[in-house]
This record gives structure tokens, sequence and C-alpha cells, in this order.
């Protein structure tokens, strides 16, 4: 038998319940098209600003990642405030890092920032973008504090800026913990020969006792090394 000799047969009551079968079924194939249709469509910028509203930390944090990816500069300003206001670190982290990629040198000006950990976060986001940013950090040196200075010499592995880490060995202002610091990364980089007339010079003109022992020190180390045939 045929559906049409099927539904031939069906008295009128049956026939409305078969009609009322289909219409359901059709609904159901209906939503269920316009489920898939929605859930393959690609977010747009107004989806995402609209999660930084959101009251859940992974959906902000998705949407300030993508706006810093798509460069979107009009949510800078929201960004920003976002960044110098929620508390949690993760929130924070993204927010710089999406500073950066629509305006870097936005970012920057956050190194001068009177909030410990904005500054903090800042520092490691431009080192994670690219450790050849050390530079802009290296620059600015002389103007910060003991901790932050004691970061960016950790920082510092090329030996283009041994002679700004000479300086800070050389300046007998400076706190001991820095110049050992930095008379550490000298020592770590350098040859010998390339510095020995800057370190007996040190050694003979330094006044502070603890640093004229650690300069010492570090002579005899290098010297070693060099009888080992190593720097």
């Amino acid at each position: 038998m045929n559906i049409k000799d099927f539904y031939t047969g069906l008295d009128k009551k049956k026939k409305i319940i078969w009609w009322i079968c289909i219409g359901i079924i059709f609904l159901s194939i209906l939503r269920v098209g316009i489920w898939s249709t929605r859930r393959g469509r690609t977010p747009t910028v107004k989806t995402f600003i609209k999660k930084l509203k959101s009251p859940n930390k992974n959906e902000k944090i998705y949407g300030i990642y993508n706006l810093g990816n798509l460069k979107v500069k009009e949510v800078l300003p929201e960004i920003e405030k976002i960044f110098q206001e929620d508390p949690n670190e993760d929130v924070k982290r993204v927010c710089a890092w999406s500073i950066a990629q629509i305006d870097f040198n936005k970012l920057l000006s956050y190194l001068d920032s009177s909030n410990k950990k904005i500054k903090e976060i800042t520092f490691e986001t431009i080192m994670k973008i690219d450790k050849n940013n050390v530079d802009y950090l290296v620059d600015r040196l002389d103007k910060e504090d003991k901790e932050t200075k004691l970061k960016i010499i950790s920082y510092i592995n090329s030996p283009q800026h041994k002679d700004k880490l000479m300086k800070i060995v050389e300046n007998g202002e400076e706190d001991i913990e820095v110049r050992k610091s930095a008379l550490d990364k000298i020592k770590n980089m350098s040859k010998w020969e390339e510095v020995e007339a800057s370190l007996w010079g040190l050694y003979y003109n330094e006044k502070n006792d603890e640093m004229k022992n650690y300069v010492y020190q570090t002579i005899k180390e290098m010297k070693e090394m060099q009888k080992k045939g190593g720097k």
C-alpha cells in the first residue's frame, strides 16, 4: 500500500491527526536548521564587544582577546578601563596584550603607571611579545626603582647592552644588589680581554669594600674561565 492509498483510507479524525504530525515534524526540522545556522555563524566584532561587559571571566577574556587580535581601535578606551579596574590578573594580562596589538605605544605608557601590578604585567607583556623589546626597558632603567631595575637586568642577554650595564656597575650611588646583578650579566656575556681593563679600573677605584671584593672575585672567575679555554 502506498501513502496515497493509506491516506485515502483514513477517516476524518485520523486525517487531522496525520496533518498535525506532519506539521510537528516540519517545525522540528525547521528549528534544527535555524539552530545549526546560528551555531555555524562567525562571531562579529559586535559580539566580541558585548563580551566586554560579561560577568563571566572567560567570556570577557574571549572578547578582549579577539578585539585585540582584530585591532579594533574604537574599543581601546574600554579595554584600557578594564585593564585599570578589573581585579583579575588573567583579565589584566589579556588586556595588556590586546592594547599592544591595537597601539603598542599605548602599552608602553603603562610603564609609568603608579599601580605596581599594572606596571608588572606591562613589563611581562612587552617581553612576551618580543624579547627584543628589552631595548625599551633598558633605555628607561635609570629612572626605575630597585626591584624594577633587577627585573630589567634579568631580561638582558645581548652584548649590545654591555656599556649600559658597565655604567650601572661603575655608579657608586647605585644599590649594591643592582650593581652586582649588572656585573654578573657582564661576566656571563663578555670575553675576559674585552672587559679586563674596565674591571681592573673598577676594582682600583671602588670605594665600597663589599663591591670591591665582588669585583675582584669576578675578575678571578673570568681569568680562571679563560685558562680553561672559556671566555
